[in-house]
């Protein structure tokens, strides 16, 4: 790193090991998943399982923020980038669902 960024010191574990991004499997069972430090990781989502039909599987999800531990200051940094397709784009043959009527959906249950 640079002078201009100088690198930031790495826990070697977690303070909070129940911390971190969990997995629905498709039994339902809840797993931790641990990624390490050095490894990137992908997650799908329902438009790629809808666009392949079923080839691959939408991963339900959740990540658990880390619980406060003593007076320290702990940050997570991630990285998030959705790579979706155009909102014309027909996702869901069938039904001629087009990525902006689903987003537009998902959007709407959740709020």
């Amino acid at each position: 790193m640079s002078a201009l960024f100088p690198s930031l010191p790495s826990l070697p574990a977690s303070p909070d090991p129940k911390a971190g991004l969990y997995i629905h499997s498709c039994d339902d069972k809840v797993s931790k998943i641990d990624i390490p430090s050095n490894c990137l990781a992908f997650q799908t989502g329902e438009a790629l399982q809808l666009i392949t039909g079923g080839l691959f599987r939408a991963i339900p999800h959740l990540v658990r923020g880390p619980r406060g531990v003593g007076n320290s200051r702990v940050a997570r940094n991630t990285l998030a980038v959705f790579m979706q397709p155009d909102v014309d784009e027909v996702i869901e043959k069938n039904t001629g669902m087009t990525f902006g009527s689903f987003a537009n959906k998902a959007v709407e249950s959740h709020s």
